[in-house]
């Protein structure tokens, strides 16, 4: 399995598909936008994770500064998920925000998603939101 910084046009068509599908058609809400231009931000890049020649998961790292990055829309297909893909497209964002120099990660998770980050080595910084804050120090 793999990371890819998004670029071509079947790489789009599956990141939007993607979280469309999982964090937005599956959770009943409406408003996906695929056109929003955060997604093409300079310092956000928006990944696919691949399993051979499948798109299996979605992610945006953004990069804040100070070496501080956000993780956004974190999706896995629905009929992939709880099989370590997560866990895999996880530490592959985690180095490659590394290789960028960052020190620290946060996410705002949906509450169902809390439960996934702490498995994987995140820490609840606020459950008070709506969805909580979740952070991580790189190593």
């Amino acid at each position: 399995m793999k990371l890819v910084r998004v670029s071509s046009q079947l790489e789009w068509e599956a990141y939007h598909q993607i979280r469309r599908h999982v964090l937005f058609d599956l959770r009943g809400l409406p408003g996906y936008d695929e056109h929003h231009p955060d997604d093409r931000k300079p310092k956000h890049i928006p990944l696919v994770f691949a399993d051979g020649d499948e798109f299996v998961g979605a992610v945006r790292l953004d990069f804040t500064g100070n070496g501080n990055g956000v993780v956004r829309t974190v999706a896995i297909v629905a009929e992939r998920q709880r099989q370590g893909i997560g866990r895999a497209m996880m530490t592959a964002v985690e180095r490659l925000a590394i290789a960028h120099d960052a020190v620290r990660l946060e996410a705002q998770a949906a509450p169902d998603a809390v439960g996934f980050y702490c498995k994987v080595g995140w820490e609840i910084v606020d459950a008070h939101r709506p969805n909580p804050l979740v952070a991580k120090l790189l190593k």
